[in-house]
This record gives C-alpha cells, structure tokens and sequence, in this order.
C-alpha cells in the first residue's frame, strides 16, 4: 500500500499519551502502525478499547 501523504511522526508526544501496556512493542507510540497491525488482525489498539470504541 502506497502513501501519497506522509505526516511528521510524533513518536517522542505519543509515547507520553501511549495507553498500551506493552512497553517493548515495536510499534509503541508509532500510531500509525500499531493502528494498522491492530486493524489488519480485526482488533483495536489499546487508544481505542480504553476510549470505549467499539470495532
């Protein structure tokens, strides 16, 4: 999948709002991709189960 847009990633902001409890997770503050693997498998990251989103 190519991206015709590319945003500025703002790993070092992310981290500190990050809800994930896996710390050692590759994709940890990079929204972007943890959206992405998460979504590719049928689930939500952590951001969206604990905002009370429902996939």
């Amino acid at each position: 999948m190519e991206r015709k847009h590319r945003m500025e990633c703002k790993k070092g902001e992310n981290k500190e709002k990050c809800t994930c409890p896996n710390d050692t997770c590759p994709r940890h503050s990079i929204c972007c991709e943890c959206v992405e693997y998460h979504r590719s498998g049928g689930n939500l990251p952590m951001c969206f189960r604990n905002a009370g989103i429902k996939g």
